[in-house]
């Protein structure tokens, strides 16, 4: 016997005692009584069959002693795979569903590899799903449409900001311009003829510069 210094000792499990055989019996001619002082110990009837007791902790091979007329008794109890039980109404053994409990041989068998389905070996790649008010692409792949309306209400946001610019204008009592964005077209295109010129001028004072040095001084 183990004494246990944790907390299972608040938890009825003060002692741990190792399991001994289970004496099973149907007729008490003084059983109980005399092995009631014997530790590790257990008897039960045989009408009052207990799983726990059996198999304690789900370990099944516990060592039972049956008595005679618990023996005999289990028939009339639980009845056999062709006869009911006398005791429990329409209740029989249960029998097994399998004849040949031979798997590996039953599944090499001809007659259920004709029923099965060929294996199928083709591997299916998933397709990334995108969403189409993001992503362009897969928009006009559901609505073809998408890109004319789009154009649309582009071109009627500039026909929007255009009113408003000449109602602006015309409240202020200024003349509305036109074509700001062909003048901004032009002064882009100055700046960059200004820079392009500015580059040639210097590489070809550069270039003379070089040819100054390398021609030799005029003899005296």
């Amino acid at each position: 016997m183990n004494f246990l210094f944790l907390a299972g000792k608040m938890r009825n499990r003060r002692r741990i005692q190792r399991r001994g055989p289970l004496i099973v019996y149907g007729k008490d001619q003084g059983l109980v009584k005399s092995f009631r002082n014997i530790p590790g110990v257990d008897l039960i009837n045989v009408t009052k069959l207990n799983l726990l007791k059996v198999a304690p902790g789900g370990h099944v091979g516990r060592f039972i002693i049956w008595t005679e007329t618990a023996f005999k008794s289990l028939d009339k109890l639980y009845g056999s795979w062709k006869k009911n039980s006398q005791a429990k109404s329409s209740y029989n053994l249960p029998q097994p569903k399998m004849a040949n409990t031979d798997l590996s041989r039953l599944l090499k068998s001809e007659e259920i590899r004709k029923v099965l389905k060929k294996p199928q070996k083709g591997v299916k790649r998933s397709v990334k799903k995108l969403n189409p008010l993001t992503n362009g692409r897969a928009m006009l792949a559901l609505n073809p449409y998408a890109a004319v309306q789009k154009r649309k209400a582009v071109l009627l946001a500039k026909i929007k900001r255009k009113t408003r610019d000449v109602k602006q204008a015309k409240k202020r009592g200024l003349k509305p311009a036109k074509g700001a964005e062909r003048e901004k077209r032009r002064k882009r295109v100055q700046k960059r003829l200004t820079v392009v010129k500015a580059n040639l001028k210097a590489k070809a004072l550069k270039a003379k510069s070089t040819k100054a040095k390398k021609s030799p001084a005029p003899k005296k």
